[in-house]
């Protein structure tokens, strides 16, 4: 068995599409258009993991980093650093930097729609 994708809702997916493949360097693979409904994207980052994203009109649930279900999708790094300053040039601020017991740097963000993604240097 292989992990394909991941599915997010969003209520701009075309917004959130540009912003993924602007400030973090994903690849559009696949555009499903449905008629006169917003389209489906399927995004690829540099290792081949996939994130779909569908329409939504519905509103975000509020919900804590320790909250049941998702929590965040994780981003392995080279380069720490390198990866926060291409952040904070797409106005990205990390929270919750820290560097592990096992000396992994991780630091969360957060996206336009509010979903919560990791960046780890191991």
């Amino acid at each position: 068995m292989t992990f394909e994708h991941i599915g997010l809702y969003a209520r701009d997916p075309i917004a959130l599409v540009e912003w993924y493949c602007t400030a973090l360097g994903f690849t559009v693979v696949r555009r499903l258009e449905r008629g006169d409904r917003p389209p489906v994207f399927f995004l690829r980052t540099d290792s081949g993991a996939q994130l779909e994203v569908l329409p939504t009109d519905r509103p975000p649930l509020a919900r804590d980093l320790d909250s049941p279900g998702f929590s965040h999708l994780g981003l392995l790094v080279e380069d720490f650093a390198a990866f926060e300053q291409r952040l904070k040039a797409h106005n990205v601020k990390l929270w919750g930097v820290r560097t592990t017991s096992h000396g992994w740097k991780i630091g969360y963000f957060n996206d336009p729609e509010g979903n919560v993604l990791e960046i780890i240097q191991r």
